[in-house]
């Protein structure tokens, strides 16, 4: 995930460069800290559902 995630800023980081207007500026702006913040969230579930797993209580 985080490899597309690095693509994705990348992307976002070339568009934002060349684009004059102020507003689509700083939609890309937010779309790049949307992103950040979804693949947080990502490596946060999947860090729960390995902690579930391997809990003691559950063997």
């Amino acid at each position: 995930m985080s490899e597309t995630n690095d693509w994705l800023k990348n992307q976002l980081g070339q568009l934002k460069e060349g684009e004059p207007s102020f507003i689509n500026r700083s939609i890309l702006t937010a779309t790049k800290a949307l992103a950040d913040e979804q693949d947080k969230r990502i490596r946060q579930a999947q860090d729960e559902i390995d902690g579930r797993i391997w809990s003691p209580d559950k063997w």
